[in-house]
């Protein structure tokens, strides 16, 4: 007994849906460790922020995203889903934009209070995330509004300790979407 066009077509999108739902979990998978990762940098570079001088975060934050680099790459190679779909260098272009926009808009808006040098990255990062969940993977449009909300919050309202509010809090909450992702 065969099956009717129609039939065939629904089996292949069924097919076709399930093997895109694998692959966005297995992405989920990879990510979780790397934000793990980026969490326990942001609370160490927060923290660091809170006890040290301004004139010493960049070099903390120069050595901890060196650090952070290194170990994006290194988690990245388990999952090599990148390498495999030749998608490596849109992931690295992606980033080094995203890295020209911040120094490019520091240098134009040089930031006039130190609250707002600490929660600016946590704005730019939670929008880079929410729009990576809105182009593709939805978890990370809620990671990415979990950050933005919580440095906005912790400017508005925590300014005494925003350091401390972003190590626990930006860094922590990294961390912990980090777990979500990875046990998807």
């Amino acid at each position: 007994m065969g099956i009717s066009r129609s039939e065939a077509v629904s089996a292949l999108t069924d097919i076709e849906s399930t093997a895109g739902r694998s692959r966005l979990l297995k992405g989920y998978h990879v990510a979780g460790p790397i934000l793990m990762a980026w969490g326990v940098i942001w609370a160490l570079g927060y923290t660091a922020m809170g006890l040290l001088e301004p004139e010493q975060w960049g070099l903390i934050w120069l050595v901890l995203d060196g650090i952070g680099v290194v170990a994006t790459i290194l988690l990245s190679r388990a999952g090599k889903g990148a390498a495999r779909t030749g998608q490596g260098w849109k992931i690295m272009a992606g980033v080094l934009a995203i890295l020209v926009f911040y120094a490019a808009t520091l240098a134009l808006f040089q930031p006039t209070s130190t609250a707002t040098a600490i929660a600016y990255p946590g704005v730019v990062t939670g929008l880079v995330y929410a729009g990576v969940g809105i182009a593709y993977a939805p978890r990370y449009l809620w990671i990415g509004a979990a950050v933005f909300a919580a440095s906005l919050v912790g400017y508005f309202f925590f300014q005494p300790w925003l350091a401390f509010w972003m190590a626990a809090v930006g860094g922590g909450g990294l961390f912990v979407a980090g777990l979500w992702l990875r046990r998807a």
